[in-house]
């Protein structure tokens, strides 16, 4: 009993210890956006290699990324690799919507970010073939509304911290977001006017497009950096906390 206790005792005054240190051991949220940029690739990849090897869709004209998700196998591990994409690609914009590191509002992340993520989740779930309106309107919806709240995002800076408009990620999701902009409106343009997808040129604006928007979603793993957790508490580094003493120090007579 004296031993259970005393451990019971230990432990508690571990977990007193960590924080009052300002330690946490939940999961970093710069792994969110990782998780998600690499889910997206690698499913996206995958499904068009096992398509590819199945010989339901063709090296070249590259296939609309939709097609590498019609036939089985690659259907299954298209539908459950985007759905579990377009969760993550919620929880990740309720992040940087909320952590102090991106330059939106909350307006911004209900109107354009997630519906983004619903496009994706429809698109994943409504095969192109099976359910071609459905699919075309989660589609739509993705490309456009991510695209959209990339340049509000990238563009709109806020004004209470001079010093995150000197981060250099602020100009590479700048230009990411005007490339991501493009070639989305550059393919709806070819859609409209009913240009043939074996041309070539509509599959490639949007996988351009697609991989800048991984590439959009993944600088947030090195701007996040390792003090933003997931429940939103940011914690300050060892370092930032003996600055800070310092400076109380110094203030006092």
């Amino acid at each position: 009993t004296t031993l259970l206790y005393t451990i019971k005792f230990e432990a508690a005054m571990l977990a007193e210890s960590k924080m009052s240190s300002g330690e946490r051991n939940w999961f970093q949220s710069r792994k969110v956006a990782l998780i998600q940029c690499l889910l997206t690739v690698l499913t996206t990849f995958i499904c068009y290699v096992v398509a590819l090897a199945k010989g339901h869709v063709s090296l070249w004209p590259i296939p609309m990324i939709s097609y590498c998700g019609v036939h089985a196998p690659e259907k299954y591990i298209f539908s459950i690799g985007l759905v579990c994409a377009a969760f993550l690609m919620f929880l990740f914009i309720w992040i940087v919507e909320t952590a102090d590191k991106i330059y939106s509002s909350k307006f911004a992340a209900w109107a354009l970010g997630f519906p983004c993520s619903i496009g994706l989740m429809v698109l994943a779930v409504c095969n192109c073939v099976e359910e071609p309106t459905l699919h075309y309107i989660g589609a739509v919806s993705y490309f456009v509304c991510f695209a959209i709240w990339c340049v509000v995002c990238s563009f709109k800076e806020l004004s209470y911290d001079e010093s995150l408009k000197k981060d250099h990620w602020i100009t590479v999701r700048k230009v990411l977001a005007v490339l991501i902009t493009g070639f989305t409106f550059a393919m709806l343009y070819l859609f409209i006017i009913k240009e043939k997808v074996d041309k070539g040129r509509i599959p490639v604006c949007e996988w351009l497009a697609v991989i800048c928007a991984e590439l959009f979603v993944g600088t947030f793993y090195f701007d996040l950096g390792r003090n933003f957790y997931i429940e939103q508490v940011e914690v300050a580094s060892t370092e930032e906390e003996k600055e800070k003493k310092m400076g109380r120090e110094d203030e006092m007579p």
